[in-house]
This record gives C-alpha cells, structure tokens and sequence, in this order.
C-alpha cells in the first residue's frame, strides 16, 4: 500500500504526514508568515491574502488554523512571549542556585534585551498588539501580570522575609515590569541606538535600587 493510502488515526497519511502533522506545520507555516508581516508592514496593514502569500498556502488552510488575523495576531504575540520567558527564566537559573541576586538579575535582563534585538518580535509584542481590540487588550494585560509574577516569584526566593505586602508586591513587580519594557520599546523606536549592556546597566540599577528600600 502507497503512503497516500494509509490511514492512521490522525487522519489519511500523505506524503509521509499524516493529516494532523499536516495541519501543525501548516499552522507553523502561518505563524512564521504572521510574525515577519506583523513585524514589518504591522498587523492592521496585513491582510489574509498576504499572510496565504507569505505563508505559501491558501485561505482555505489559514482558516483551518485561524479565525481570523486577530486570532493569529494572539497565537503570534503568546508564542514570542512564551520563548522570550523561557530564555529569559534559563538565563536566570544559575544565579537562583547560587543566590546571587547581582549576576541573577543582570542575566535575566540581558536575555530580555538580547531577545528584543529581534525587531519583529518587538514590534509584535510591545507595538502591534496595542489598541487592537478588547481581547487583544486583555491578553495584554494578562501577559503583563504573568510577567509581573515572575519577577516576584524570583525575588522572594531570593529575599524568603520578603515584606512587602500582596497588594504592594503586585503593584511594584508591574511597575517593574512597566519600566523595563517602557525602555525597551524607547530601545526599538530608537533603531536599538544604544547598546545593549547600557540598556542591562540601567534597568539593573532599578532593580537594585528597589531591592536597596526593602527591610532586611
């Protein structure tokens, strides 16, 4: 029997994939054309025919995968967002373990800015994501207190008498949070005119300074 003829679960086999793999990479496929269009051109200057364009694949495929181009602007922003966390948590592991709040809290910043010199993802997720809808809005907010919890998470295992309280923690990690990506977006629209490490030395001294003011 020819791989076309085979039937799994999944679906028919063909070509060696079976339909469920298919549709994944075809999905992939979107992703990557949604991240490079939304990245350059901007998301309300970006259409479904030019996504099927990028992506080599028709609309009949987009569909398959998307609602629309808001959905994918979601899946798109959520995806960058979840690798720049996971680059940013690994960078930071060596110093949890040997709890130097120091070198923890510049590795983490320079995984952060080193991930923001990819400008399309930037763009995504500090630009075009503003102001597009409601959901949009509230994703973005939710991604932003996630972020937030990190970071707080992170600094009461390095401090276990953290003594700030829930409501002041929550408060502080954001505006922490606010004024590392304020930076990074002033980075971007900049053209990334200043170097990296001054954009780590400086955040770090936020950080240090926050830590500076709490009781020991």
């Amino acid at each position: 029997m020819s791989p076309s003829a085979q039937v799994t679960e999944s679906g028919r086999i063909y070509a060696g994939e079976s339909a469920a793999e298919r549709q994944a990479r075809q999905r992939q496929q979107f992703m990557e054309a949604g991240l490079e269009l939304f990245g350059t051109v901007g998301y309300r200057a970006t259409s479904v025919r030019a996504l099927c364009r990028q992506a080599g694949l028709t609309d009949r495929y987009f569909y398959k995968n998307f609602s629309d181009t808001e959905d994918l602007l979601a899946a798109v922003y959520s995806a960058s967002l979840d690798a720049l966390e996971g680059q940013v948590v690994r960078a930071m592991a060596p110093g949890l373990q040997g709890a130097d709040a120091d070198r923890l809290v510049e590795a983490g910043l320079d995984a952060f800015f080193a991930a923001f010199e990819n400008a399309r993802v930037a763009r995504v997720c500090w630009l075009e994501v503003l102001g597009v809808s409601r959901r949009i809005d509230a994703l973005y907010i939710s991604r932003i207190e996630k972020f937030a919890a990190l970071l707080l998470a992170v600094a009461r295992q390095m401090l276990p008498g953290w003594p700030l309280s829930q409501e002041e923690s929550q408060i502080v990690s954001v505006a922490m949070v606010g004024a590392v990506s304020q930076s990074a977006a002033h980075w971007l629209l900049s053209g990334y005119q200043a170097e990296r490490r001054t954009l780590v030395s400086a955040n770090a001294r936020l950080l240090r300074g926050l830590f500076s003011t709490l009781p020991t």
